[in-house]
């Protein structure tokens, strides 16, 4: 009898040792767990930072740049350059000042329309026009020039300008669009600003988002 009490004493010991055991790998499982959870956060937090500073650094990279759109394919010839120096000349009469030879550096068409599409491929769309600028000043004179208008005529050619963005910025200026029509719809009122920012201005109050979903939690009482 003495020695089944022994033998169960010894096995309670043990179960409770290899308990006490069992507890405190669970315990650093579980410390190790909540550390890589707060490192995968610093990481994520640490990613979206580097995203927005490569964003913005080559929007910055593209500033002195434009877009050109509606120019008819083939309409500038073998001679880019030479087209879009006459191009400005006629339609920004008042921008005397510029000389445009000088100015534009560099005018291309790019390898595919919007809708990814080459010029052979019949997409019935022409591809835009890049337009690089010596000077950020030249480049916002042509844009502030070409935006109140809208549409701007020369050469025979309707065309209009707009501002030259990365493929990230430009994705993040579209779903923001998306959303000034609903909100107008409500009564208030809504701006795209550049490079991608929507002012909202609802109540008296302004509001500036810089992503869709910033929008969508602020202005959730409307029906969007």
């Amino acid at each position: 009898m003495q020695t089944q009490i022994r033998w169960v004493a010894k096995t309670c010991s043990e179960f409770t040792t290899r308990m006490e055991e069992a507890e405190t790998r669970i315990s650093r499982l579980e410390d190790d767990v909540g550390s890589q959870k707060m490192t995968r956060k610093a990481m994520e937090k640490q990613l979206e930072v580097t995203q927005w500073k490569l964003t913005d650094l080559e929007d910055r990279l593209r500033r002195n740049n434009v877009r050109v759109l509606g120019i008819p394919e083939g309409a500038e010839g073998s001679n880019p350059h030479g087209f879009m120096v006459a191009l400005f000349k006629e339609a920004f009469p008042d921008l005397h000042q510029w000389d445009w030879d000088r100015e534009i550096q560099r005018a291309h068409r790019f390898l595919c329309n919007r809708a990814g599409l080459s010029s052979t491929e019949g997409s019935g769309r022409p591809r835009a026009m890049l337009i690089s600028l010596l000077n950020f000043q030249a480049r916002q004179a042509v844009y502030d020039r070409a935006r109140p208008n809208s549409r701007c005529k020369a050469k025979g050619c309707e065309f209009f300008v707009r501002p030259d963005f990365c493929h990230t910025t430009v994705e993040k200026r579209w779903r923001l669009r998306q959303l000034i029509q609903p909100i107008q719809n409500n009564g208030a009122q809504a701006f795209l600003l550049n490079p991608a920012k929507l002012k909202v201005i609802m109540d008296s109050k302004t509001q500036y988002f810089t992503s869709e979903a910033q929008a969508r939690d602020f202005l959730g009482g409307l029906d969007l």
